[in-house]
């Protein structure tokens, strides 16, 4: 049995009339029967299975906007390390409560540094496997 909200829901459907209208050349409002809109429905042509048509949506059917990688610099791979040594720090300290305080600093201060080349060779491994599929050939046998 449907829930209240659920019935509210259904109800509120059918208190708005609706009506499929189309617009000539002219601009004007021709509304349409249901006869008519089942016609222009079978009428249409539809892609085939497979087609190019849906490259690139996932299953939402939603456009995936992707954008290329940016090439890996040190430059960036500093700014996001020193962007990630506070948080990292602070979870040192409050996951390691059984060590005392000092080595606690001392091994955020660890993680953070080594998160810099880490998040470099990050960037630079996305970054190849994306040159390397951008010089595939167009049917994909490139391997």
């Amino acid at each position: 049995m449907a829930t209240r909200k659920q019935r509210r829901r259904r109800q509120k459907t059918f208190r708005h009339e609706y009506g499929f209208v189309m617009r000539d050349e002219e601009g004007t409002e021709i509304e349409l029967v249901g006869s008519e809109l089942r016609a222009q429905k079978d009428g249409t042509s539809r892609p085939k299975p497979g087609a190019s048509a849906d490259k690139g949506k996932g299953k939402s059917g939603r456009q995936r906007v992707t954008r290329d990688p940016e090439p890996p610099t040190w430059r960036k791979a500093l700014r996001r390390g020193l962007l990630w040594t506070g948080p990292i720090i602070a979870g040192c300290i409050f996951f390691l409560h059984s060590l005392p305080m000092p080595t606690r600093i001392a091994l955020g201060v660890a993680y953070a540094v080594a998160f810099v080349p880490i998040t470099f060779w990050m960037d630079r491994v996305v970054y190849r496997r994306f040159e390397r599929r951008r010089d595939l050939p167009a049917n994909g046998k490139g391997r």
